[in-house]
């Protein structure tokens, strides 16, 4: 009893504590509201409020409402209720950069190219993307019409009967050796597992023995479905991951049921930078059961868990709630000390240890991600390229080649479509800022005296980065190239051309193919100790 007074009086306390705390912040509201200069907006003051709490504790954290809301839900049931299409702003322009295919989009001819002034009565210059997709939600069935500018044909209105759209999130599948499958894993929203599962059956049937699973640029998604792909390679009852709250208490443990369909073949797993959370999860729970290879770069390392708790219908509190742990004990979750400003600790509580041991005792490393196996290195795009990428000039330009030319399944640059391609950025003047131009353009804007000696001498800089400039392209002439190419494969004959592209060309594909080819690569892997 008189325990239990003391735990009651604590949680009285507590919550008296941030009561009180509570009516200061409905104090200074209402200060703010009756004494500023202006008339205050009440809705986006207390979001304002809400957004300032929030973001001292993690950059997870958030309050979600409106189009922020509809991204949640469509991220993790895999489907849209609209018209299909994927949208960019080029140039100030909203601008469709695909449709797929067999949805409302696609059905009523909108193409790859083509500026969308108008939804409805709505002109969508200056209006965020977030905001074109809530005008694009709709009932299924509703009309929704866009006033289109198409290059070369002018401005014409569209109709789209609004549907569901379920995004893929196995985009590819097929053997790429006689005995060697190959899937790509883009998200885990619902039923991957169960679209994952069928996939390797129907792989097994085609003769697969091995296994590469493509993780790479996975943002990850619902815990369930993670559970659910884990438990396909590993045997029941295995533990995929644990889930530790305040102080390391444990809240979960999640193990491997439902049977597995791929429980003995080799397995080499893809990923990179970009792999996080759900698919941080398979990729590092294969690895400390010692099921399969992990090839690539290392992980995103985000390992903190957030529960949705629904505020109003169209709302809800996205909270970080725990950690997730691998099987060997360590935590995916890369430390960041800059954020759990509010919180009493810190947010320091993390295992200190670096080393772990998989279920073989091979040694992997914890500080957050997942290290792989192999490190497999994939050439980064140079500066040159990614400022072309950001103009949208392979876009434009591969948009414009589409229209012009009758390409064929096979296409194939060559330096004909690439000089083409730097006639195009001449006329259409474009400049790569590289760090000394923006300099010149600096010291160019600054100077306040305008005499001949000095105007010479700016020429002169001006011209000497004009021919550096030039150079650039010829020095990234085989980047620029394929940027070209794999831009009109995917306009023209959509995302599985592409990567069977990608598959013949690219290092960590190559990788995982040559270690799933040779039994003795594979198995000396795991004799490391």
């Amino acid at each position: 009893m008189v325990l239990g007074a003391i735990a009651l009086g604590f949680t009285w306390s507590s919550s008296e504590e941030i009561f009180a705390n509570i009516r200061l912040f409905d104090r200074i509201a209402l200060l703010v509201d009756q004494n500023y200069v202006e008339n205050i907006d009440h809705a986006r003051l207390v979001k304002a409020g809400i957004d300032g709490m929030l973001e001292k504790l993690d950059k997870y954290t958030k309050y979600l409402e409106g189009a922020d809301f509809l991204q949640l839900q469509q991220a993790t049931d895999g489907k849209i209720e609209g018209i299909g299409v994927y949208l960019e702003y080029h140039h100030d322009t909203l601008t469709v950069t695909s449709a797929l295919e067999g949805t409302p989009g696609y059905k009523a001819g909108i193409q790859p190219g083509d500026k969308i002034l108008k939804i409805d009565s709505s002109a969508t210059t200056g209006m965020k993307i977030k905001d074109i997709r809530m005008l694009l939600k709709g009932k299924k069935g509703s009309p929704v019409k866009l006033l289109i500018e198409r290059p070369g044909e002018g401005s014409f209105t569209v109709t789209a009967y609004r549907d569901e759209v379920e995004i893929e999130s196995i985009p590819y599948c097929d053997l790429v050796s006689p005995e060697i499958g190959y899937i790509r894993l883009a998200r885990f929203s619902e039923k991957c597992g169960l679209d994952l599962r069928k996939n390797i059956i129907n792989l097994r049937k085609k003769g697969m023995k091995s296994l590469i699973l493509d993780l790479r640029d996975n943002p990850g998604g619902l815990l369930s479905e993670a559970i659910e792909v884990a438990s396909l390679f590993l045997p029941e009852n295995s533990i995929i991951v644990e889930t530790k709250g305040r102080d390391g208490a444990l809240i979960a443990s999640y193990a491997a049921s439902g049977g597995p369909v791929f429980a003995e073949g080799d397995l080499a797993i893809i990923i990179d930078s970009q792999t996080a959370s759900a698919a941080e999860i398979v990729a590092g729970a294969i690895q400390d059961h010692d099921r399969g290879v992990i090839i690539g770069g290392s992980s995103y390392g985000k390992g903190l868990v957030q529960q949705i708790l629904m505020v109003g219908n169209e709302s809800a509190l996205k909270i970080t709630t725990s950690r997730y742990h691998l099987p060997s004990g360590r935590c995916l979750q890369i430390p960041d000390w800059s954020t759990f400003e509010l919180t009493v600790n810190g947010g320091k509580y993390y295992d200190t240890d670096s080393l772990y041991m998989t279920e073989s005792g091979r040694p992997v490393f914890g500080g957050g991600g997942i290290t792989p196996d192999i490190y497999v290195d994939e050439e980064d795009e140079s500066e040159y390229v990614e400022a072309l990428r950001r103009e949208a000039c392979f876009f434009d330009f591969a948009t414009a080649y589409i229209r012009k030319n009758d390409v064929q399944p096979g296409f194939k640059i060559d330096d004909k479509i690439i000089a083409e391609f730097k006639e195009y950025i001449r006329d259409r003047d474009f400049r790569f800022e590289e760090q000394d131009r923006a300099a010149y353009n600096n010291l160019k804007n600054s100077v306040t005296f305008h005499d001949p000696e000095s105007e010479k001498s700016l020429a002169v800089l001006d011209s000497r980065l004009r021919s550096r400039e030039q150079s650039n392209f010829d020095s990234n002439y085989r980047e620029v190239g394929e940027a070209i190419e794999e831009e009109v494969l995917l306009q023209k004959f959509g995302e599985k051309t592409l990567y069977q592209k990608w598959i013949s060309e690219q290092p960590r594909i190559a990788a995982a193919i040559g270690i799933l080819s040779s039994a003795q690569k594979y198995s000396s892997i795991f004799a490391q100790r």
